[in-house]
Parts: C-alpha cells; structure tokens; sequence
C-alpha cells in the first residue's frame, strides 16, 4: 500500500510504499480476558466537579460544594451548555467519588485522581436501578440533595442527547455494565485482588492502583492481578520500549507512525500469565518493582523542582521525564533486557 504521513492538506506530506501486516496468526495473551474498559462516565461536564467554597455560615455535615469540570475535550453541546443548576451545589460526600483517566497515570504511578459525582453511595456495590424511577435509578437510594442532582442531570440528559441515542442517563453511565462491573470487583476481589491501569491511547503505560474504591474512566482499562509481583511483571511488560515497538504493527499509528489507539492490541503478543516459578517471570516482575521505586522517586524529584522553579507540572511533563528516566537508568535498562527476552526480541 501507499501510505501518506503528514498533516491532511499539507504540501509537504510523505508518501512511502509500506506492506500490509496480516494480524489474524497473532497470538492471543490470556490477559486479554482480565482487561477491562473504565466506565463511559460521559458527557464529563454532567459528573466530573471541581470542590470550590461554600459560602454558608453553616455548613451542612458530609458534604461538599462543587461546580462541575468543563474540559478542553468536551463536544458540543455539552461544551456549550448552561450548567448553572448543578453549579455552586452543595452535595453529600457519600456520592463524590475518585476516577483515574489517561491523564492520571504516568509509567508506574497514579497521579491525583479527577472527582465525580455518582448515583450510588460510597461503600455500597450496588447501583440502585429502576427501570421506570428517574434516569433509571431509584431516588429512594440516594441522599436528598443528590436526588435533585441527579433529577437535574437526567433531563440536561434527556433535552440534549442525540435523536437517535436511546439510552437513559444510566445507561450511558453504565454502558455495556462497565460501572457495576468495577462495584462487583469491589464487593468480591476473590483471588485477583489488585489492578493495575493500562492506557486506551497513545504509548503503552501502565501504574498500579492501590485505592480499592476508585473509578475507573473508558480512556484506560483495568487489569485484575493475583498479587502484587503479577501487577510488577505486567508492569514492566507494557511500560517498557520493547512493548511500545512491538504493538505498533497492531495499531492504527499516528502521522508520525507511533501507536494512537492502543485498546486491547498489546494482548495480541505472546504475553505469558505469570508464574512465579518460571525465573524469566520472576525476573521481569523483580526488574519491574525496582523501576516502580526508582520512578517514585523521579516523580518526586520532578514536581520538587518543578515547584521550587515556579514551573508547572503536568502529566505531559511528569510522562516525558519519568520515560527519559527509564532510558537512561540501570532499572530502565534491565527492565528492557529481561521483557525483551519475553517477546524474542533481544
């Protein structure tokens, strides 16, 4: 095939002769099946809240006021819609949860979590659902103020969704089940009890998720484990530049040829479920553990400086040098040798 690099109308684009890679002999990893998607938890402006000041002399006990987080990303109409009823609103904090998205992780580590406004209380495993109560919940199981809320955000819902889109607001919120699913692991972590998160887009990146109770969004996907040296050896698997070479040929790449959506391509290489007594398994998972502390460490070196310099810190900046960290560090390079070693290619 002929394929064109470079921005669409550009004067300049490259075109190369390339061959067409035929995937459908690849092997399949069997953490395919324990890779999940995060919850559509969309339109973001309608959950997703920033915590500002309550202005009342008293305050109500166990809650929080919020406005919610308009985003760069958002579409219209969402963009452009007056949210002023559930802005300046004061909630009861057993419905304002953590969510990690792509820009909350970084190779090895969790950022500080985004905050949405869920119908479903903190600690409980169950949406209360009602097909005929109001956008498909049962008011009954929420709190009063969050009745209201959410009886605002189903008809912001309902007068702004696209004709042809059907779904109640829950229904979006819980699409294909990937909410209650992560209530389910909750309620029952049986023999698989610590997830990682693996990005949707762009380079691979993974981190380890130590808070049992946080979200997940659609823009990653969460990997149960048996135990913690498994979550070290996928790990070192997926954050490493090995990895991010040898998905590419599965991925619809970018202008530039890198990978652009990730999904679930990775699990098309010959990835082995982890055996503690296999000593390559047990070398990756080892190398992975030393580069999950030395890249805590950069983390922490990086937003010191970037705080005493008066300079801002982002996942952007936090990814470009905890990758650069690893290119050049002995646990960066071991963890290369070992994963390269997996995949055949040394």
């Amino acid at each position: 095939m002929e394929r064109w690099l470079g921005a669409a109308g550009a004067h300049d684009v490259q075109r190369t002769s390339a061959a067409i890679t035929d995937t459908s002999e690849a092997g399949s990893s069997p953490y395919a099946a324990y890779a999940l998607q995060g919850a559509s938890i969309v339109p973001r402006c309608l959950f997703f809240v920033n915590e500002t000041e309550n202005r009342a002399i008293m305050r109500a006990p166990n809650t929080i006021t919020v406005n919610p987080r308009r985003g760069s990303h958002d579409k219209r109409p969402w963009r452009d819609l007056d949210l002023a009823e559930i802005s300046e609103q004061t909630i009861e904090t057993a419905h304002v949860f953590d969510v990690h998205l792509g820009e909350t992780i970084v190779p090895y580590a969790t950022l500080e979590p985004l905050r949405a406004v869920l119908p479903l209380k903190r600690g409980e495993h169950e949406l209360p659902t009602d097909e005929d109560g109001v956008g498909g919940i049962a008011l009954a199981g929420l709190e009063r103020r969050m009745r209201e809320r959410w009886r605002t955000v189903s008809d912001l819902w309902e007068a702004n969704k696209t004709r042809t889109n059907k779904l109640s607001v829950l229904g979006q919120l819980d699409y294909y089940g990937k909410l209650s699913s992560q209530l389910e692991w909750q309620k029952r972590r049986g023999d698989r009890p610590v997830r990682i998160l693996q990005s949707e887009a762009g380079e691979p990146t993974a981190a380890l998720l130590t808070e049992h109770t946080a979200m997940v969004d659609s823009t990653l996907y969460w990997i149960t484990c048996k135990n913690l040296e498994e979550a070290y050896y996928l790990m070192a698997i997926i954050n490493s530049n090995t990895m991010a070479e040898a998905v590419n040929m599965y991925t619809i790449p970018n202008w530039s040829g890198k990978t652009r959506h990730l999904h679930k391509h990775l699990w098309k290489l010959p990835i082995p479920e982890y055996d503690g007594s296999n000593a390559l398994h047990a070398d990756i998972s080892d190398a992975g553990k030393l580069a999950a502390e030395g890249a805590a460490r950069e983390l922490a070196r990086v937003r010191a400086e970037r705080a005493e310099s008066g300079k801002v810190f982002s996942v952007t900046v936090a990814r470009r040098e905890l990758r650069k960290w690893l290119r050049g560090s002995d646990e960066g390079m071991r963890v290369e040798v070992a994963v390269g070693e997996l995949l055949g290619r040394e």
